[in-house]
């Protein structure tokens, strides 16, 4: 018996297409915010990011521990969380990931207004956006999501 790669029936569909993009910025988001903000709270004077604390002058934080914890845990916890309940295609995941997306938005924002803008605000911010706009484009209540295993017998 030979295996052979064979499309997805839906691989055309644009609703799956968006939901597998949606799922996949969640994953990634989250993984980004996880990895940034451990290595933030494990050198919280920046040095493995290069992120001077200097510019927290205008915050409360005097270091980047707490800020690295609540991006680990907020962010990086939330978009998981978010991520899982989108491949299990579960109720609650439109109006999380839409939360999800203007919460980043809203993070991005005012790390601009009080810290100091860097570029990969704005991408994230762009993130955010696709996001939210994904998770209302994107249904929710049908079985959990398959993702291809990329073989099939025949």
């Amino acid at each position: 018996m030979t295996r052979r790669r064979t499309a997805s029936p839906n691989a055309d569909n644009p609703r799956i297409r968006a939901e597998r993009t949606l799922i996949g910025l969640e994953f990634g988001t989250a993984a980004a915010a996880l990895g940034g903000g451990i290595l933030l709270a494990v050198r919280p004077d920046g040095a493995f990011l290069h992120a001077d604390p200097h510019v927290l002058r205008r915050t409360p934080f005097t270091d980047w521990r707490l800020p690295g914890l609540l991006l680990a845990a907020g962010c990086g916890g939330g978009y998981l969380a978010t991520g899982i309940l989108q491949l299990r295609r579960h109720r609650s995941a439109r109006p999380l990931g839409v939360a999800a997306g203007l919460s980043l938005i809203g993070l991005e924002a005012w790390e601009t207004a009080y810290v100091e803008f860097q570029p990969l605000e704005a991408v994230f911010a762009v993130v955010g956006a696709a996001v939210a706009v994904l998770a209302l484009r994107v249904p929710t209540g049908r079985p959990a999501l398959r993702l291809p295993t990329g073989t099939s017998p025949g």
